[in-house]
């Protein structure tokens, strides 16, 4: 009976190995004959998914010596991290895109706007700003992500000259390389009109590290003019499309 089980178990080792070797390159496949060549390791099934390590944050951050590389699937934040630094030094970031990115910012209407000089508009009213990427000290949304971004801006001044008062709005992109227009919207005042308003709406395909912002110019020579002291009638949305 004992040279039975031993004779089972030597030939479950050896066909285990032989499984395991398949590959000339050292590929191990899974629930399949051969390993694709390119593959350490090649796992098949119709059924069943793999599954790392789940750790907290405080787990995660505990692991000693984490090699360069090395994936975990964070369960306080429900995303993959992994480790971009070196073992000594390690450094976690998660590499589950966060998807979330729309965002809603208003002006405080108190900016003045002098005349011919295009202005940048502060919007520092934050109504929401799912994933942060908005930097309200800054008046800029940094792009999070390549790909396509919807963004919409009304801004409204105060007491333009009908004369004078041509109005212009400008949504600018900057991708390390200068603040560029991308879209803009030029309007005018009718007779007895104390507050303007201009309006822009675009679509863009921005890459991840890319400004937008809002320029404003008027062409009243008269004086200093300002933004409608109600804010809710300056602003700036986006979010991204795909």
């Amino acid at each position: 009976m004992k040279n039975k089980i031993f004779s089972a178990a030597t030939a479950l080792i050896l066909y285990t190995s032989l499984t395991l070797a398949q590959s000339g390159a050292g590929g191990v496949a899974i629930n399949q004959l051969v390993p694709d060549e390119s593959a350490v390791l090649d796992i098949f099934s119709l059924e069943k998914g793999v599954l790392l390590p789940r750790m907290t944050t405080f787990d995660i951050i505990a692991i000693i010596d984490p090699a360069n590389g090395l994936i975990v699937y964070n369960i306080d934040d429900n995303t993959f991290h992994v480790n971009v630094g070196t073992p000594t030094s390690p450094d976690w970031i998660s590499i589950t895109p966060d998807m979330a990115v729309g965002f809603l910012v208003f002006s405080d209407g108190s900016q003045q706007i002098l005349p011919n000089t295009p202005t940048e508009v502060i919007l520092n009213v934050v109504d929401f700003n799912d994933g942060g990427h908005y930097n309200g000290s800054a008046n800029v949304y940094v792009v999070p992500y390549d790909g396509v971004y919807q963004f919409n801006t009304s801004v409204t001044i105060f007491d333009l000259d009908p004369f004078f008062g041509e109005w212009n709005v400008e949504i600018r992109v900057d991708d390390g390389s200068g603040p560029t227009a991308r879209a803009s919207n030029v309007s005018s005042p009718s007779n007895n009109v104390q507050e303007l308003t201009g309006s822009v709406s675009v679509t863009l395909k921005l890459f991840a590290g890319s400004e937008v912002n809002v320029y404003v110019a008027h062409r009243d020579p008269q004086s200093v003019k300002f933004l409608s002291s109600s804010g809710i009638r300056t602003w700036l949305s986006g979010h991204r499309l795909y």
